[in-house]
């Protein structure tokens, strides 16, 4: 079953990584779209990766 575009959750999970120090934006209010500097050191990654997935499991409980 394919999930239908969630606006809201989106939001949500933006606010849960703001609130952990990640920043990213939402796109046509569904599409989170990260957009790291160049320079990034692998700790960095790993860190925004950890952040980003702590910050989007809830909603994947909801689908």
């Amino acid at each position: 079953m394919m999930a239908t575009p969630d606006a809201d959750l989106a939001e949500a999970v933006l606010h849960r990584a703001l609130d952990r120090g990640l920043s990213f934006k939402t796109t046509m209010g569904n599409v989170l779209t990260l957009t790291p500097r160049l320079t990034v050191t692998p700790a960095q990654r790993l860190e925004a990766l950890q952040i980003f997935e702590e910050a989007i499991s809830p909603g994947t409980a909801r689908v």
